[in-house]
């Protein structure tokens, strides 16, 4: 249960820092665009992560 609100957390996480990387590149602000896709690239990394621990998780279990 625990790794399911990891991954849907890790998602709301992404989906906001996409949305700010966006809205900071319109602004100009190339600096805290370049961190927002730092942000996103590294929690697209941990949910890969979460998702594969799922995955073998479950496999162990049948």
């Amino acid at each position: 249960m625990w790794n399911n609100i990891e991954i849907v957390v890790s998602f709301i996480i992404f989906v906001g820092a996409l949305i700010f990387a966006v809205y900071s590149f319109y602004n100009n602000s190339i600096t805290a665009g370049i961190g927002a896709l730092i942000v996103t690239t590294v929690n697209i990394y941990y949910i890969v992560q979460a998702l594969r621990d799922k995955r073998k998780e479950r496999e162990d279990n049948y």
